[in-house]
């Protein structure tokens, strides 16, 4: 269990790494449209994160 805990950690990790400009820009917009929230208000944004994040965890990145 502990070596799971350890390639978890290590994978967050290198996704916090990677793709913390997107994450930021995810962040940014929903901040700035948290009165205005409807689905897919941040779509591209969201698209961008997700996308970066799957491909580090392929190891892509």
């Amino acid at each position: 269990m502990k070596e799971k805990n350890s390639t978890t950690a290590s994978t967050l990790g290198r996704i916090l790494a990677t793709c913390s400009k997107q994450a930021k820009d995810y962040g940014s917009c929903v901040a700035s449209k948290v009165h205005e929230v409807e689905r897919d208000i941040c779509l591209k944004e969201f698209l961008a994160l997700k996308s970066c994040m799957q491909h580090t965890i392929r190891g892509k990145a």
